[in-house]
This record gives structure tokens, sequence and C-alpha cells, in this order.
């Protein structure tokens, strides 16, 4: 029963003139097409009221605003459902059916695209999305209630709680940002996402993993002290440095063979062992 509709492509010449059916056509469409899955019935019942469509569309775009396309696909697919559910032997016409569905196709669509934060689709949250600014904007033109009395004076016109008010309003004032926004004035290259915390992150462990490295990176400078400016070197050089220099690189250097500089590094290693032991005795 679900089967594909793509509305009549009109060339630039071409004038769209929808059908006129009557109540009995209308009838005789609905029944091929929920009795005998008569595609081409339910196409032309639906096209013949693509008017009422687009008319819904233009409304729900704001005036002066062009088409918006997207609100008319909806407006579309409204159509269809009304097809799918219109009954003729309840005694009415199939586009004052229709112009419930199709109401409430474009409403879903508004409120699912108004922010990337998913808006609540209960009836409440509906009546209060499309009434709220309306009502608010109504009740302030009178002056008749101070702003302190406006939120209860709302809720009870709409018949939802002074809550729910608040969390509307917050909602629709509120705008969608980029976490990818740059932040600062320096021209630098941090984003709003680098500010926020992450939640894996184990903020204890890392600052005691942070104070423990300070605290043994202080300890060894005392008895790296103890040893010459070349022990040293050697000694930052192979087990410090980012990028740890050969024996052979590190005899270039001081200009003696890879053995000396071996050899110069095990007597500077025994003599922080010492100096470490000597800390720890005393």
């Amino acid at each position: 029963m679900n089967s594909p509709f793509s509305p009549p492509r009109m060339t630039r010449n071409q004038t769209s003139r929808p059908e006129f059916l009557d109540a009995r056509t209308e009838a005789r469409l609905a029944r091929c097409w929920h009795e005998e899955g008569d595609v081409v019935a339910r196409n032309r019942l639906v096209t013949s009221h693509q008017a009422l469509a687009m008319a819904a569309a233009k409304r729900a775009g704001g005036r002066g605003r062009e088409l918006d396309s997207d609100i008319l696909q909806q407006a579309n697919i409204g159509l269809l459902k009304a097809a799918e559910g219109f009954d003729p032997d309840k005694g009415f016409r199939f586009s004052t059916y229709a112009a419930w569905w199709i109401r409430a196709e474009i409403q879903d669509y508004k409120i699912r695209s108004w922010s990337l934060v998913r808006l609540p689709n209960s009836v409440s949250s509906r009546k209060l999305f499309y009434n709220l600014k309306r009502v608010e904007t109504r009740l302030v033109a009178a002056g008749e209630f101070p702003p302190e009395l406006l939120v209860e004076r709302i809720a009870s016109d709409l018949a939802v709680t002074s809550k729910q008010v608040v969390l509307m309003q917050q909602r629709l004032a509120a705008q969608d940002g980029s976490l990818n926004r740059p932040v600062g004035d320096d021209g630098g290259t941090m984003q709003l996402q680098d500010l926020l915390a992450d939640p894996d992150a184990d903020v204890e462990k890392e600052v005691g993993t942070r104070l423990d490295s300070r605290a043994f990176w202080n300890t060894m400078s005392t008895h790296l002290n103890r040893l010459s400016k070349r022990e040293q070197d050697i000694i930052i050089e192979t087990y410090v440095s980012d990028t740890p220099k050969t024996l052979g690189a590190l005899g270039e250097r001081f200009g003696v063979s890879r053995e000396r500089i071996r050899q110069i590094r095990e007597a500077a290693l025994t003599r922080l062992r010492a100096s470490f032991a000597e800390a720890a005795a005393s």
C-alpha cells in the first residue's frame, strides 16, 4: 500500500491546473485505493489536492518568504497519509480530512528541524511551541499583567505548567552553536570543544601523576648536580632526551671513543645509585 508518489513535473510553459473532484469521484478513488490497491487512483486523489498542500506550505514558511521546498515535501507527505486513512463513508470531504494531516506533518517537521537538540513532541509541547510567542505578545501588549506574573498567565492560557513555559522560552531563545567555534581573541587554533571536560578523565589521578613526576625530577636534579657537567650531559642525552643519542654520537661530541663514553656513563650511574641510597638511608 505504501507505493511511492512523485508529483507531476510541469514544464516552463505549462500551467498547473489541479483537477476538481466531486464528492462521488473522491469516494470512488479512495475505495479503489483501499480495496484494490490502485496506485493510479490514489495518485489522482492526491494530485488533485496539491494546491491545498502548497497553500499550507506557503503559510508555514512565513509571509514574504519564498516557498520552502522541504516544507512543501512534508505537506505532500501529509497528503499521502491522508489518502491512507480517508474514509468517504464518514461523510466529510477529502480536503477537510487532508488539511489536518498536512498541518500535523508540517508541525512535526518544524519541531524536528528547529534545533539539533530534539524538542519534546508531546501534545502540550506542541501547543507551547506554536502558541507561546502569540500568547506572550498578546499579554504583553495588553499590559494587564506584571512581568513576574506573565509566565503563570501564559501557563494558564495554554493549560500547561509554569515550568514547561520557562523551559520552552529557554529553548526557543537559545541558538545552536558549533563546537568548532574558535575561542579567544589571540587568533589561535583553540576551539570551544577544547574547553569541554573529558568525562573519562580521572582528574585526581592525572594531578597526582604530575605532582609525583615533578617531585621525582626535583629529586633527580639534586643528585645529578653531584655529577660533573660531562657526566650529566651523557646521562641526560642517553636516558632523558626525547631523542636519545648513541654512544658514537656522544663520542664525536666529546671527542672520545664510544668505549670511553660507555665507561663514563656506567661510572655516573654508579655514583647516582650511591647518591640515592645515601639519601634514602638518612
